[in-house]
């Protein structure tokens, strides 16, 4: 998936691109191994973390809190979760359409549990 194609699904959703392109490193002075894309939707915020081997990972943060650990049975997401405590989680995902569908799920998401939560 190119970095044209996962900024355009954030912002056909919604998204504000806090934090355009950028590499990362392992460590200061090492190579970049992946770019990092910073975002923010109304219910959740966090990272898009593109690896040059293609993998992608998208990293959420709640604005309510809870621990997304006791949540993660109930998430019918496309993607695999691969770490989940308090408020962050790691998604990976697999294409532009489970991206798309996760993060328009994840946003409804929240709203349910924040509307619930505030009854």
């Amino acid at each position: 998936m190119s970095e044209d194609a996962i900024f355009n699904v954030f912002t056909k959703l919604g998204a504000k691109v806090t934090k355009g392109w950028y590499p990362v490193s392992e460590r200061p002075g090492k190579e970049p191994f992946a770019k990092e894309l910073e975002y923010s939707f109304g219910n959740f915020w966090g990272k898009v973390h593109l690896r040059n081997d293609g993998d992608l990972y998208i990293h959420v943060i709640s604005k309510d809190v809870f621990n997304w650990k006791d949540k993660v049975k109930d998430l019918k997401l496309k993607g695999e979760i691969v770490d989940a405590a308090g408020g962050l989680m790691w998604i990976k995902e697999e294409d532009e359409k489970s991206l798309e569908e996760d993060l328009k799920y994840l946003s409804s998401y929240l709203s349910s549990v924040k509307t619930s939560s505030s009854h």
